[in-house]
């Protein structure tokens, strides 16, 4: 009964912003930019708060009579960087999770010079998350009811990094960018490090105005400052921006050093103290090559598209050195009509999976904690690459057809409705080990997902959105002794303020 009160709360909420877009705003004052100066310096502060409602149910996609059962669960300790293993209840006993969070962005811009630039980022939350659960910790208060009254989040530093670009040394614009960036190769298929950010050093140089070339070093871990030990990524990307049209390529060396492993079943690297796992190395190089053409022919038709090959290897005490062999291909048409406020869009994605030979054939990648398309199936469900919740593997043994788009209903309300058919590219029995009876057999159907959002722009800075997604799994979700998986779906909702 409290679901569809939920739900219902929700409906009516939508309906009453959908009338306020319609009245007259009130007045507010002209737009302003706050500004602290010393000498010549400008310093401009900024930031952003955010608290958000969720609601789900089966994100296991299980079935309902395989919650709280027990399973055993491995997990990376980050305390001193061993695979674990402990022993928990399927979906914490429950097929449902509802709770609220909320993250504080605050930044601050540092112009010294028309070419010197400095910034700091802070973000509230963990180290291995922006968002603070409501309620997440307890002990503050005192008395008889000692629950409440807490300190919730830490604060850490998202970015800080010092840029300048200038053209006296080579006679054409060029720069540096230094410190603890946000980083994406093109359309994040393989790369996205936008969520927390790197630490890296990127040098440029503009020899035409089009025509940007950049390389780049991204420290992603230090085991021992005086031993070979740690993860690095080299690489190089150029990128051309023509009129109505746009390339780019790049190509990144990801050179891990020792006390790494990889599991073939679960398609993760991690550090490891076992025997024998020290003396793992990473040899990754993964290419990219990109374009886009905007406006085809005056019709409002845009087209855009990706490809990713991945070759090295992964060094192995075992004495055979697996391949990588991985690659991804993404391509999309979206049509703006010029009449009405829609843009529709078609996408194809795909991403390879392991078979059964020896080589990792799988498209290996490195993204954020975010979204990268599904609301359910990639975001909050096990995926056909990762069988964990949350997996957020990315295009990994995945490849999907999207269809919809986005219309804004008014000026200040917007609604974007998408399907995916989903399908993966190698075999697999997610749930092969949930139930009783006979293992299922292996299949590449994942199923359908719809995906909605609405968003209301309140005022100067505030929205509240409504998201949400339902998830109809298929045959490579089947359980032990051949049952079907249920549906799973989540629903979220949320304000933000920019500032």
């Amino acid at each position: 009964m409290k679901k569809y009160a939920s739900i219902l709360a929700v409906l009516v909420l939508l309906l009453g912003l959908a009338a306020l877009s319609y009245a007259a705003p009130a007045e507010i004052p002209s737009d302003t930019t706050a500004v602290i100066a010393k000498g010549k310096t400008q310093i401009t502060l900024g930031g952003e708060l955010r608290f958000r409602g969720m609601y789900g149910s089966n994100l296991g996609v299980m079935d309902k009579d395989s919650y709280g059962k027990t399973k055993t669960e491995y997990y990376l300790d980050p305390k001193d960087g061993v695979v674990k293993n402990r022993t928990v209840l399927d979906g914490d006993g429950s097929r449902n999770k509802a709770y609220y969070d909320y993250r504080v962005i605050l930044n601050m811009e540092a112009k010294v010079s028309p070419n010197t630039t400095g910034y700091v980022e802070l973000q509230s939350g963990t180290f291995t998350t922006d968002n603070v659960t409501w309620g997440s910790q307890t002990g503050g208060a005192r008395g008889n009811y000692p629950f409440g009254n807490t300190k919730e989040s830490n604060v850490t530093i998202r970015q800080a990094w010092i840029q300048y670009q200038g053209s006296g040394l080579l006679g054409v614009p060029a720069g540096f960018k230094v410190g603890r960036q946000l980083i994406k190769f093109g359309y994040g298929l393989f790369f996205d490090h936008t969520y927390f950010g790197d630490d890296a050093i990127l040098v440029f140089v503009q020899p035409m105005k089009e025509l940007t070339i950049a390389a780049h070093t991204i420290k992603f871990r230090e085991g021992n400052e005086t031993l070979n030990d740690d993860s690095t990524a080299y690489g190089i990307l150029a990128a051309y921006a023509g009129k109505g049209f746009g390339l780019s390529a790049d190509v990144t060396y990801v050179d891990d050093q020792n006390l790494r492993g990889y599991d073939l079943n679960s398609n993760n690297f991690f550090i490891s103290s076992t025997p024998g796992l020290a003396d793992y190395s990473i040899h990754l190089w993964n290419f990219g090559l990109r374009g886009n053409v905007d406006d085809i022919a005056g019709t409002g038709l845009n087209f855009r598209a990706d490809v990713e090959f991945q070759t090295g290897k992964l060094d192995a005490p075992t004495g055979h050195d697996p391949k990588f062999k991985g690659w991804a291909a993404l391509a999309g048409l979206d049509y703006k009509f010029k009449t009405i406020p829609l843009t529709l869009t078609a996408e194809y994605a795909i991403g390879s999976g392991n078979d059964d030979s020896e080589d990792i054939k799988a498209f290996i990648t490195a993204l954020g904690q975010e979204q990268h398309y599904t609301f359910v199936y990639e975001y909050l469900a096990p995926s056909a690459c990762n069988f964990g919740a949350n997996s957020r593997t990315g295009l990994c043994n995945t490849q999907y057809v999207k269809f919809g788009g986005a219309y804004d209903i008014t000026k200040d309300l917007k609604a974007e409705l998408y399907g995916y058919w989903l399908r993966a590219v190698e075999d697999v029995a997610i749930n092969k080990n949930v139930g009783t009876g006979t293992a299922p057999s292996p299949d590449k159907d994942l199923g359908w997902e719809v995906d909605a959002k609405v968003t209301y722009q309140i005022d100067k800075g505030l929205k509240y959105w409504v998201e949400g997604g339902y998830f109809w799994p298929g045959d490579a979700y089947k359980l032990s002794g051949d049952k079907d998986a249920d549906d799973a779906w989540a629903v979220r909702h949320g304000i933000q303020l920019n500032f």
